[in-house]
């Protein structure tokens, strides 16, 4: 709607002051009545009191006092009291409209002072704004979104939000969903991620969020949502994900590739070994104890790969059989487990786990170390215990054994890389795993690895024929 300037409105007043001038000369000195043209005054004092507030006064005076002149100077047969109550009916009228449109104008200033305030906390935002009509149109947008899709913001404003910013793939389904949510009163929850064509045909993709709001009527009236520009983070991620995967396909062919020479260099090592003595088969050993290392370091770094990909999710495992096959894979080392049926939270990598610990009881213990496995249940853990009879560990080594790359001793030990896998894994399962002396206070006489994992029942099984019980027969592998 066109709005009055000024001086549109002064020459508006004038004009209908001089209008009032005229009739009341004419009707009183020429037609000689005192008819009441007077209604006309009100349409001059209501505009004033609408454009000027309390200024209608003056105009309701002015034109009082032009009735009461007008008929004492042309016709005092004429004056009545109602001549006099319609002067003053002019100056209530006045007051009372500007009083009111005092007030009007007061809330239309705080509804536009609050609409300001609105819109400058919307520009000021990082993401995109804006409330979309029940028709599809667009009603605000602010000025991140303008600046997002390169449209000013009275080219958007009125503009249908599907058919000027969503892709011409997806105008289709995203009407839908509008559709449902205004019908329904309640938009879809949650955070998705949504297309929109900028003015210039580039794509981008935004982190949507919206919510329906209601009308006077409390009837949905449109939608108000929200969206971040994650364009940027979504290639990214897309180029970090292809890296990942090509990084991956080089480690697994060069794992592979390393596996395959170092099996034919273990086997070509034992044939030597077999037709050497004496110095010659004691270099070729530490060849192969070399090559042992090589295969480790694989393991290790596709065990910590395995970690850090989340292939896998913890379920229940059953803890004894994991710890037979463990003490198959040392038939020549002096290892006494109590077996004991038991089921415990973890992963296809547990038996990581043991092979740490095992492997490093029988490589760093001296000649004849003995090795102990136990498990204690309580109501909601496992505690498993790997004792030896090896030199131990210090007192001040212990705290830090299990960080990365940190030695056991100073005189034998790995890297620590293995026991940092453990704690890894352990910590996976919500577990925790520390050292102990095994028997306390006396670090020499051996170490006790320990570590806690969640228990758990053991899976319903199919009834099975008898067979031997297992859970007071002692293992032992002896060279």
């Amino acid at each position: 709607m066109t709005t009055l300037t000024e001086q549109q409105r002064v020459a508006i007043l004038m004009a209908l002051l001089a209008i009032s001038v005229f009739l009341t000369y004419y009707f009183h000195a020429v037609l000689m009545l005192g008819t009441v043209f007077s209604h006309f005054f009100y349409i001059p004092i209501i505009l004033t009191a609408l454009w000027w507030e309390k200024r209608s006064i003056l105009v309701a005076v002015f034109l009082g006092g032009l009735v009461v002149a007008s008929s004492l100077f042309y016709r005092p047969d004429l004056l009545t009291l109602n001549d006099y109550g319609r002067a003053l009916m002019f100056v209530v009228v006045a007051f009372v409209v500007a009083t009111l449109s005092e007030q009007l104008k007061g809330r239309e200033q705080e509804v536009k002072k609050q609409r300001d305030l609105m819109q400058r906390y919307l520009d000021v935002a990082g993401v995109l704004f804006v409330v979309i009509n029940a028709d599809h149109t667009i009603r605000l947008i602010n000025r991140h979104g303008c600046e997002l899709l390169g449209y000013r913001e009275a080219e958007l404003v009125g503009k249908d939000w599907f058919t000027t910013v969503v892709p011409e793939a997806s105008q289709e389904a995203r009407r839908e969903v509008f559709d449902t949510a205004i019908a329904s009163g309640t938009a879809v929850s949650g955070r998705r991620e949504n297309p929109v064509v900028t003015r210039n045909g580039e794509e981008l993709i935004l982190a949507w969020q919206d919510t329906v709001f209601a009308g006077d009527d409390s009837r949905p009236a449109g939608l108000i949502g929200s969206g971040a520009d994650i364009t940027d983070r979504i290639r990214a991620e897309e180029a970090l994900r292809s890296a990942h995967d090509e990084a991956n396909l080089y480690l697994d062919i060069m794992a592979h590739d390393i596996n395959n020479a170092n099996a034919v260099a273990l086997g070509y090592t034992d044939l030597l070994v077999e037709g050497l003595e004496g110095t010659e088969r004691q270099m070729v050993r530490r060849l192969r104890s070399g090559i042992g290392r090589s295969i480790e370091i694989i393991q290790n770094v596709t065990t910590i790969r395995r970690l850090h990909s989340h292939e896998t999710a913890t379920r229940p495992v059953d803890l004894d059989a994991v710890i037979r096959a463990e003490i198959s894979h040392h038939a020549d080392a002096n290892i006494a487990y109590e077996g004991k049926p038991t089921w415990a939270m973890a992963d296809d990598l547990l038996p990581e786990v043991f092979a740490n610990l095992v492997g490093n009881s029988i490589k760093f213990g001296e000649p004849g170390v003995e090795v102990m496995l136990r498990v204690e249940e309580s109501d909601r853990v496992v505690e498993v215990s790997v004792e030896d009879t090896g030199p131990g560990v210090p007192d001040e080594v212990k705290p830090i054994l299990f960080s990365r790359y940190v030695r056991g001793t100073k005189t034998r030990s790995g890297r620590g890389l293995g026991l940092y896998i453990t704690k890894m894994l352990v910590t996976r399962y919500g577990g925790r795993v520390w050292v102990d002396d095994r028997v306390p206070g006396h670090p020499e006489y051996g170490a006790a690895f320990r570590f806690t994992l969640l228990r758990c029942d053991r899976p319903w099984e199919p009834a099975r024929a008898p067979a031997p019980a297992a859970a007071d027969r002692m293992i032992t592998a002896r060279p």
